[in-house]
């Protein structure tokens, strides 16, 4: 679990800011680590490298259970969503940046590609359907978190894992109550987001403070 954590406070923002262009992003633009803020401090190639860096530290865990690399049976662990959400907490608290972290969108992304790939697509085409027509990220973040929270109940459990604290039912308990908890981590992460949001005073991805 320290390992999860400590995976998930990984600062790629951050590090990426202060290799590129040799400056502290929680300083800049919306002074968040995460690749939205990348995006309109860096520009469009680094926020996406942030995004996919992002994606992968987390995803990473889950895919050494998901290729049987970490073998449940052998070593009697939680289950891998468990590490996830983990990761998640590691990102948005991170012990390398002074706990002050992204808003955990990426992480999930990448938490859910690896678990339940279908979800990720239809979350991820969600996503890309909002912001390019609101230009709106936070709004793209917050429905696509919905979508997959639904579509974790109405889609089949793919049996992916096995075990005694895995679901092999119907429904996938551990999915379905991953997305919830961390649809409420998104909704409160984005809280300030929402809030503009309503009042219309929300940046959108156009509007960027670049650097470099």
């Amino acid at each position: 679990m320290i390992i999860a954590y400590l995976l998930g406070s990984i600062p790629f923002a951050l590090i990426i800011g202060k290799l590129v262009i040799g400056i502290d992003i929680r300083e800049h633009g919306s002074r968040n680590m995460g690749a939205t803020n990348a995006v309109r401090v860096l520009g469009i190639k680094w926020g996406i490298i942030v995004f996919a860096l992002d994606m992968l530290k987390a995803g990473l865990i889950i895919a050494l259970f998901r290729f049987n690399i970490i073998s449940f049976q052998e070593h009697n662990l939680v289950h891998p969503l468990v590490y996830g959400a983990i990761a998640i907490l590691g990102h948005l608290f991170p012990v390398f940046a002074q706990f002050h972290g992204g808003k955990g969108v990426a992480c999930t992304a990448g938490i859910i590609l690896v678990y339940q790939p279908l979800i990720f697509l239809i979350g991820l085409c969600i996503f890309i359907i909002i912001v390019v027509s609101t230009k709106y990220v936070s709004l793209g973040s917050l429905f696509s978190a919905f979508a997959c929270l639904i579509l974790s109940i109405i889609i089949p459990n793919r049996k992916v894992y096995s075990g005694p604290l895995f679901t092999n039912g119907r429904f996938d308990y551990w999915l379905i109550g991953f997305l919830f908890i961390v649809t409420i981590i998104i909704i409160i992460s984005h809280r300030h987001n929402i809030k503009r949001l309503l009042s219309k005073t929300e940046s959108k991805i156009t509007d960027r403070e670049k650097l470099l």
